[in-house]
Order: C-alpha cells, then structure tokens, then sequence
C-alpha cells in the first residue's frame, strides 16, 4: 500500500489539472466531436464516422507550477526546489491529469433533423486536491513553524480511474428555437484509487520529542484492480475487455435560440458512477503517533524511497475489501453566443467540474470566423482555475467527406518546461452528405425548410422560390418573370370605363346614357 500511494502522489503531482478548455466548444457544431461537450448540437451532415485513434485524441494537463518552477537539472541529477514549490503554492491547489481517446463514433440524421448517434471512450484520469499548508507540514524539515499547535488539514482528494464508456445519444429539435440531446453511456472500470471525499486530519507537532500526533477522518484510500496491472492476479487482457465493474452515466444539453442575433447552449456531461468490486484493496488510516523530522527532497530519482521511507511507513493502516462506489467529475458547460454576421460568431462562456465535492470553475471568450465552405477557425481567451489568462485556438478543415480538427491552448510563447497547463486536442473523421444549412450564421445552424429544394426555400408574391445565397439580412433569388394582372369587370365597370374615357378624350356622350 505504502509504495502504491507514494507512486499515486508523483503522479499527480507532475502531471496536471484535467478541466478542459473553451477553445474547442467555441467551434460550435462544427465537427461531430463537439456533441461529447454539448450532446444537443447537431453537426452538418447526414452520416458520421470516427475510426479508432484517429477520429479523436484529448489530452489536458494544468498544475499551480511548472518544471522549471519545481526542478533543477544538475551534471546528470535532476533536482527538487521545494522552496521554490511552495512559493507558487495557493491556499488551495489541485493537481490532475486527462488522456481521452475515441474508439469509435457513429451518427445518422433522420429527415426529421434529429441526431441518433453512439459514441465508445476510452479515458483515463487523475486529481488530486490539496492545501499549501499540507506540503509546508510535510516537506518542511523539522517541523519548526508548526511546533506545540494543532494543524488542521482538510479538503483533500484523490482520484485516479481507468475507464470506458459506450453512448447512446439523440439530439432532436423540439422546436424552431430549442434542440435538447440526451446520452446514456454504460461504464466499464479497470482500474481506481480514491478517497471518499472529506477526508481531514489534525495534526500536532510535540516541540521536544519532535512527535507527531495525528487524527483522521474520512482517510480511506479505496482500490481496484492495480493487482491485476501488476499482473500478480487474474488476466490482464480480459479484465481489459469486460469485468463486474460496470456503471451508469448521462450527458444532457440544450441548445435555446432568443432570437436571428444571440443562442444560449448549456450541457451537463459525466453525471454518474462506477461501483467497483473486482480485486478490492481498501486501507484506512487509524489515528496514531509517530516521531517524524520532515522529508527531505533532493533528488527526484530517490522521492519514491524517500517518501517510503520518511513518510508512509509511519503510519497505521486496517485493510478492508469492501466493494465501493465512485461518482465521475460532473463537468458543465454554458455559451451565449452572438451572432454578429452570417459567418462570424462572438462567444461568452463559463464551464464548471466538481471533483471530490469541490467545484473549480473556467471562464471565456472568443471570436469563430467561417471561411468558405470548407473552414471554420476560433480565438479564444480563457481563464482556467489557478492559471493566468491563456490564448487558444481551434480549427476544422472540411475536403470531400474527410474532416479534420486541431484546438490547442497557449498557442502563444508555449515552452513545455515552462507550461503550467495545456489542453490538445486532435482528430480525423467522416461526415457523408454534408450540406450548407438555412441560415448558417454560426456553428449552430438552423435546420432546413422540410422538402425544400437548392439552397434554401423562401416566399415571393405568395409562391416559393430558390434561394440562390445569402446575404446578411437579404435573401438573393432568381429574376422573376412578369406577372399578368387578371382584370374581370362587369358591365357596370365597363360603363364607368367608357364614361371616363369620353371624359378624358373631351368627347360628348350622344348615346343618351
């Protein structure tokens, strides 16, 4: 247990925050992709494909500090500054990490403009959330600024989850202004470690004996299915393929249109669970007392013996294999959306996930640019918890069926041994019988007039014409031919005409009328 969480801890920590960016849900729907955000968007098209691998990779990192801020390298060692750590610390601080490859996606449009569609993830995950006290308390040698007083140490969490997930999702117009989407993904576990969420302690510092004294509540590290990795029971490959580890998940979403000029859209995405009770490893920790002088980093090619030795092994724990329930990071997402022009959008967004009962938030904006028929590009500035303001962009590029995707943040000055976060995002897929839609001012089209012919169809005089494009508010159609006006006049009318017309012509009448 002691060498798995120490291994759990360097994870986390070097890897970073798995929230993802705004840059990519501001393409709107402009790739298939974009429903996993908002399962209410209909792309255009009638039939969608996504290979395996290509059709999708997702990978997001964010940490309070960078490499450069936390390790040095010298001669061939690579050295930790926890100093330097801590200085960039936050009162509250999360550490995480996301990897998403798609599997596999398939979507039909029905003549209804509805949007059936199945969707197979492949993700793994990982978050830890801790305080700048917690890593004083532990990595300060000695103890001294914590001596004779109690410490309390309190939202910590810890997550890590292997998992796949199968969708079944419909997106459908309810009416001329609102599209809602719906779906249902069944959960298959491989693997998990995380506490239960609430975890606490007290900690207390004995000035003389350098003894520590500590409380516990809620500090439970719950397991499954890491012995299988380490290949010390059962089989890898079918435990890979399908287990008792199963789960239930919903994605919903809406898409409101207040007018020709602003969209609302929300979606709320991983409302679910796994229950896990295959190869159940649970330990908990048990209030103890123990000599501790703090832990002492030089090196990062010794941390994982130096926390073994220093820190884990001092502690007490029960084990118990008792199956449990993990929820997954609900994560929502808003947009008001303004349509400036036919082919340019402004967007106002906000997104949220709630880890281990703690809620992060992101916000952002941008600007989406249509360029022909063929591309579609997005600028966006967000705001992503404990970083400073990033750039992004993000785009589509359509030729024949085959479409392709990139969204990347910081796409200004990025240094990997600088970075605090990034989000990366990539893929290739089909959309067969894709077509210009009616008023196609944004990624979020509206629907075509049903059995209309060409481009569009509009009224004229009472008839329905072509519509041959589109620009800002005006429709351009073909030259009408000339109308012929149908006169029917009765003879009283015939009477009036010719007494006019004597009128006109100065002529007397003498028929005696």
């Amino acid at each position: 247990m002691r060498k798995f969480a120490t291994t759990i801890l360097i994870l986390t920590s070097v890897l970073g925050y798995s929230q993802t960016s705004l840059s990519f849900q501001h393409l709107g729907n402009a790739t298939f992709q974009n429903t996993m955000i908002n399962p209410s968007l209909i792309p255009e098209g009638k039939f969608f494909l996504g290979l395996p691998v290509i059709s999708g990779i997702h990978a997001n990192v964010n940490n309070k500090f960078s490499y450069n801020e936390g390790f040095t390298v010298e001669s061939t060692r690579t050295l930790i500054d926890v100093p330097k750590i801590i200085g960039n610390l936050q009162r509250q601080n999360i550490v995480t990490s996301k990897v998403e490859v798609n599997l596999l996606h398939l979507g039909y449009k029905l003549k209804s403009g509805a949007l059936l569609s199945f969707v197979a993830n492949e993700r793994v995950e990982a978050d830890f959330l801790y305080s700048k006290e917690l890593v004083e308390y532990v990595f300060t040698s000695g103890n001294s600024r914590f001596l004779n007083e109690d410490v309390k140490i309190s939202r910590i969490g810890l997550r890590a989850t292997h998992f796949r997930e199968f969708g079944l999702g419909i997106a459908a117009p309810v009416n001329d202004q609102l599209t809602v989407g719906l779906r249902a993904k069944m959960l298959i576990g491989f693997a998990n470690a995380s506490l239960p969420g609430g975890t606490k302690a007290i900690l207390n510092t004995n000035g003389e004996a350098f003894q520590i004294d500590a409380e516990w509540k809620k500090a439970t590290l719950r397991t499954s299915g890491f012995d299988i990795y380490d290949k010390t029971v059962g089989d890898i490959n079918s435990h890979l393929v399908m287990n008792g580890n199963k789960g239930f998940a919903i994605d919903i979403g809406g898409t409101y249109k207040l007018n020709r000029y602003y969209t609302i859209t929300g979606s709320l995405v991983d409302v679910g669970f796994i229950n896990w009770k295959e190869n159940i490893k649970n330990y908990s920790l048990a209030d103890t007392s123990f000599n501790y002088s703090g832990v002492n980093l030089e090196d990062l090619d010794d941390i994982e013996q130096t926390l073994e030795d220093s820190l884990f092994s001092k502690f007490e724990t029960t084990d118990t294999f008792d199956p449990y329930k993990s929820w997954l990071p609900m994560t929502g997402y808003g947009s008001w959306i303004y349509h400036y022009s036919p082919k340019t959008d402004f967007y106002i967004s906000v997104g949220s996930r709630l880890v281990q009962r703690q809620i992060k938030m992101m916000y952002g904006g941008g600007i989406t640019q249509k360029f022909g028929k063929a591309f579609t590009g997005s600028i966006s500035v967000t705001k992503l918890p404990q970083q400073f303001f990033n750039v992004g962009a993000a785009f589509t590029v359509k030729g024949g069926p085959v479409q392709m995707y990139m969204a990347a943040d910081q796409v200004i000055n990025f240094s990997v041994p600088d970075a605090k976060a990034f989000d990366f995002r990539f893929g290739m897929s089909f959309a067969f019988g894709s077509r210009p839609e009616k008023d196609p001012a944004s990624g979020l089209s509206r629907s075509p007039i049903a059995g209309a012919k060409g481009l569009d169809t509009n009224v004229f005089l009472g008839k329905k014409v072509k519509t041959k494009k589109r620009d800002g508010i005006y429709s351009i159609i073909k030259r009408q031919k000339r109308r012929e006006l149908k006169n029917k006049r009765t003879k009283r009318d015939g009477a009036v005409d010719k007494k006019s017309l004597n009128g006109r012509t100065g002529k007397k009448n003498t028929s005696g009328e």
